[in-house]
């Protein structure tokens, strides 16, 4: 395999992402604008509502905290068990859109044809495409996270007088984002050059990346602690899912789709 073929596939499709803001603007935008408006939230929800939420999802150690360490604990729980993977998902969720034109986008502008003519194999292709999406969704990730983690601990050393974050929770789940990423980025990329548009795509990717919404979900309901123990098992279940299915979808891939 050349590096050099992948990495002028990736640079093409980050460059055409990056040419027109209606389609980089949201894509950025929205994720900064989760990790600037949810610390503004979790400090206003733990001055004013921590102790009746914690005891109504029954968050551990903090119903029965005293009431001078609520809002601290209700702070430091909120911001890594439920705001976390928010910031966490956002980013993969809006790269989203690069993965699903990646082939289908070819094949509207009428491209798809002279990639093909290029002396690739069809695994080059598809790293190419898939990094694409995979390496904006992980700057995007770690922008939002060192803002989303500056901003907490602004607003929690002048309500509290103490630092928030970093958690090594905290630090495993951006660690966990790359991971995380690959997988669904593999199949939307993967089904971008089987269908024939990039609507068809996008309605597809939709559906696909509605299961990253269940970790915030499971935290906000108690059926899963973002302990050190969790995420560790999660990122080593993660990677093994993100090889079996970046080998399945070069098995699968045929250039020949590109076309037809």
């Amino acid at each position: 395999m050349k590096f050099i073929n992948v990495y002028q596939i990736t640079w093409k499709d980050i460059k055409e992402v990056f040419s027109s803001i209606l389609i980089f603007g949201p894509m950025f935008g929205i994720p900064l604008a989760f990790a600037v408006i949810l610390p503004v939230l979790s400090i206003y929800i733990a001055v004013h509502e921590a102790p009746s939420i914690a005891a109504a999802i029954k968050i551990p150690n903090i119903s029965s905290a005293l009431p001078a360490f609520k809002s601290i604990s209700f702070m430091d729980y909120f911001s890594i068990n439920i705001l976390g993977p928010i910031t966490m998902t956002m980013p993969i969720i809006t790269s989203a859109v690069i993965a699903a034109d990646s082939f289908a986008g070819e094949k509207e502008r009428k491209t798809a044809e002279s990639l093909l003519a290029t002396p690739m194999t069809k695994t080059e292709l598809l790293l190419g495409k898939i990094l694409a999406s995979f390496l904006p969704a992980v700057i995007m990730a770690v922008i939002a996270f060192g803002l989303y983690g500056s901003i907490v601990n602004y607003l929690s050393f002048q309500q509290f007088g103490l630092f928030i974050l970093p958690t090594l929770p905290w630090l495993l789940m951006l660690a966990a984002v790359p991971f995380l990423a690959l997988a669904p980025i593999s199949i939307v990329v993967l089904i971008s050059s089987h269908v024939k548009g990039v609507k068809e795509a996008q309605q597809l990717t939709s559906l696909l990346v509605l299961p990253l919404l269940v970790l915030p979900f499971a935290s906000l309901l108690g059926l899963a602690s973002l302990s050190v123990s969790f995420m560790l098992y999660m990122i080593l279940a993660l990677a093994i899912l993100d090889v079996i299915l970046f080998y399945g979808s070069i098995a699968v891939f045929k250039r020949e789709s590109l076309i037809s």
